[in-house]
């Protein structure tokens, strides 16, 4: 099957990661992929060359035109040059259409993007729709235009044959947003099997870190808000009074990242807790690796965290909020165990727990990693889309 993936990324970073953790499996099924991306872009090329941090590339041509509208122009005019889009989107996209005559049309929605989804339908193409936020929720960048970001939401809803979303949060407001409910399909993150074969990098890691034989709880991301990594240090300065081998290990970098080091000094802690700044993708796995017990304090209510299906498929013990992007996912005291959101006394409470029972972070551990690489890889999503994909151009067809 030829498939036509178009995006409005700088398909870098996370994103261009996730477009080719679906493209990659699909390909090597033995499906064609074209990918339509911006001016200049290409996820084949630059996924994953950015480390974790949203700023620290601007990239060229397109990419760092695009960088400096977000970064410096006003908000509005941010959301206007995203409507913008469009016309280029409807061009190329028609253009690629007639000469590679691809069977279906898979779209990752941005904000204001219509004319992607309206072209594929003049050409009479199965339209796949993949979701991965909604207009008018909490978001590390505001928006104003929201209600024509809404407008189009429906407009795009109403007309793809399948959607794919990535928690049950989303599944939920697409549908209330115009989507029919039999084209919604849970489709949450996964993991790449290839990338998660260490052999070594544990130690290497915590030699390095200066981590020794200590009991290490971590983190891995970018350093936003609700995410509230403040809590974990707290626990970690309640802990230690008891616990003297106990660290924390923070990977990443973002923009609550001085609060967080101010708040180390303030408490004293800057002994047990390691803040590592950026680091290059690649060496996620084995910082990683190197912890015993990975914790997301908090995190927003609609986004399924690419990390946490790296936690579990390194057979680490994690403790994560009881959200539903992670009830999706982890199976509360078999695969995990979820805290309730923000609350640091159960934050402490459940970190306790695992640092006092290291049988029982093996136990969970396993279980989470059994699990991922038996339901959650991204061979099994490709083969997923592949299969909606079919029954979709069937009924096209029959109709």
């Amino acid at each position: 099957m030829h498939f036509l993936y178009h995006h409005r990324t700088a398909g870098r970073g996370a994103e261009g990661n996730h477009i080719m953790a679906l493209v990659d499996p699909l390909e090597r099924a033995g499906h064609t992929v074209t990918i339509v991306s911006p001016p200049r872009v290409d996820p084949r090329k630059t996924a994953g060359h950015v480390p974790l941090d949203k700023g620290a590339s601007r990239g060229r041509g397109f990419s760092a035109v695009w960088h400096w509208i977000s970064n410096s122009a006003p908000q509005v005019i941010f959301e206007m040059a995203e409507l913008a889009y469009n016309l280029y989107a409807s061009v190329a996209l028609a253009a690629v259409i007639r000469r590679k005559r691809p069977d279906v049309y898979y779209e990752r929605y941005a904000f204001f993007l219509f004319l992607g989804v309206l072209t594929a339908r003049l050409f009479r193409l199965p339209v796949l729709l993949e979701v991965n936020e909604i207009a008018g929720i909490e978001r590390a960048r505001k928006q104003m235009l929201v209600g024509i970001a809404k407008r189009v939401e429906r407009i795009v809803f109403r007309r793809a044959d399948a959607i794919f979303v990535v928690s049950s949060f989303l599944r939920d407001e697409v549908i209330r947003r115009g989507a029919k409910p039999e084209t919604v399909h849970l489709m949450p993150n996964a993991i790449d099997r290839r990338r998660f074969h260490l052999n070594g990098s544990r130690n290497e890691v915590r030699r390095e870190r200066g981590l020794g034989s200590a009991t290490v709880a971590g983190f891995v991301g970018w350093f936003d808000h609700w995410d509230r990594l403040d809590l974990l240090i707290d626990a970690i300065h309640e802990l230690a009074k008891t616990n003297p081998k106990l660290r924390l290990l923070l990977v990443g970098d973002g923009p609550v990242a001085p609060e967080l080091r101010a708040r180390v000094e303030q408490l004293r802690l800057e002994d047990r807790v390691i803040l590592t700044g950026a680091v290059p993708r690649d060496e996620v796995p084995h910082y990683i690796d190197a912890m015993d017990i990975c914790v997301l304090p908090d995190s927003n209510p609609y986004g399924s965290p690419m990390v946490l299906f790296e936690f579990m498929a390194l057979g680490k013990a994690v403790i994560a909020p009881d959200l539903p992007p992670i009830r999706d996912v982890i199976s509360d005291g078999e695969t995990g165990i979820t805290v309730p959101p923000g609350n640091a006394g159960s934050l402490t409470a459940t970190l306790r727990r695992l640092v006092d029972d290291p049988a029982l972070r093996s136990q969970l551990g396993g279980r989470a990693q059994r699990f991922v690489l038996e339901h959650r890889t991204w061979e099994a999503n490709a083969n997923r889309v592949f299969a909606i994909a079919q029954q979709t151009s069937k009924g096209r067809i029959a109709a």
